[in-house]
């Protein structure tokens, strides 16, 4: 039980499952010119617009697990320094029972509750855990705004107008905005037809003046079977540094 609810936290980063939509073909098949005036290109600069600028991220708040028919909760805590490093503590009832970092290279874990470690690289802890292809989609799980694949090779508008995006590499991305142009649903697909679901709420000011979603829903499948990630923050902090506390007690075990 212990192990797997700190596993579970980990897990829940996971996004698996297919999906399917009809959609409205703007772009014909090539390369897509985001430069070309037209429908889908002007909702993409739109989407490109909920991407908060930040440097540096800090938040606390609670998360909610439903992982395989149970359900788990715990206070975590999160911090990012933009494209480098990614902070994650998890405690309960007022103890710490993990902390991860992640950055481009290297993964470490500390399992308090049973006094371990893991180290990994960085792509074989994201395969392991079966968690989005890159560092920057493990990154807006925790934060705010719209991931756009890179080299969009398709842009289409579909039929409930949200717009659906086509990389060369095969991730697909679909976003939905409300009619403010605030981002409220996003659905993102790798090769293998894996997939994030993640819902964005309760948008606030943060001490910056940028209003930052302080609710993430993420729907996960696997093997057939829904799992759900809520992270509701409490308080937000960004553009001020932050430190990464990380020591490996040398009585851990490794495994």
């Amino acid at each position: 039980m212990r192990r797997t609810l700190f596993y579970s936290f980990l897990l829940s980063l996971a996004v698996m499952s297919s999906c399917t939509a009809t959609r409205k073909n703007i772009q014909s098949d090539g390369p897509f010119n985001i430069n070309h005036v037209d429908e889908a290109s002007a909702m993409l600069d739109v989407v490109r617009a909920t991407d908060i600028p930040y440097t540096w991220f800090r938040g606390e708040g609670n998360g909610t697990i439903d992982w395989e028919g149970d359900r788990y909760s715990a206070k975590m805590r999160i911090r990012i320094e933009r494209h480098k490093t990614i902070w994650v503590q998890i405690q309960k009832f007022g103890f710490e029972i993990g902390r991860m970092l992640i950055n481009q290279d290297s993964a470490f874990i500390i399992n308090r509750l049973e006094r371990s470690y893991s180290v990994y690289n960085t792509s074989d802890f994201l395969r392991k855990y079966n968690l989005p292809a890159d560092f920057e989609m493990v990154t807006k799980v925790f934060t705010g705004g719209a991931y756009i694949p890179e080299v969009i090779s398709k842009a289409e508008i579909e039929d409930d107008h949200s717009l659906y995006l086509e990389s060369d590499s095969g991730v697909t991305a679909t976003h939905w905005m409300d009619g403010a142009n605030t981002l409220m649903r996003s659905i993102v697909t790798d090769p293998l037809k894996r997939e994030w679901s993640a819902g964005f709420g309760n948008y606030l000011e943060t001490n910056t003046g940028q209003k930052f979603p302080y609710k993430r829903t993420n729907s996960i499948v696997i093997d057939g079977q829904s799992n759900l990630f809520d992270l509701e923050y409490s308080d937000i902090e960004i553009d001020i540094p932050q430190e990464f506390p990380f020591s490996i007690p040398s009585h851990y075990e490794k495994e």
